[in-house]
């Protein structure tokens, strides 16, 4: 089965615009996309070169842009961006073994 990660890098930009807003910031274009390059840089590597889960990419992204220290976890998200976290783990999971 082929692994594409564009839905995960989608679902996690749309869930962090929405977590932003619900602390009443505004997410500017170019943090989207910087977020967005962060993203795909990281997850469009070999599984093997991956140093950080896709909420590990989120919390640092927030804690250098917005100083936010709170830490996001994989429920933080919704049940579709959860449930392609948990999609990028098993393939990760896969290709290493």
């Amino acid at each position: 089965m082929s692994y594409s990660p564009v839905p995960l890098i989608n679902g996690l930009i749309a869930d962090t615009q929405e977590y932003l807003i619900s602390l009443d910031i505004k997410i500017a274009k170019k943090e989207i996309d910087l977020l967005q390059q962060t993203l795909s840089s990281e997850l469009n590597k070999n599984v093997r070169l991956q140093t950080n889960t896709p909420t590990q990419i989120v919390n640092t992204f927030l804690l250098e842009n917005y100083e936010l220290s709170n830490k996001l976890t994989p429920r933080s998200f919704s049940e579709e961006t959860f449930y392609l976290i948990m999609q990028w783990g098993v393939h990760k999971a896969s290709k290493v073994s």
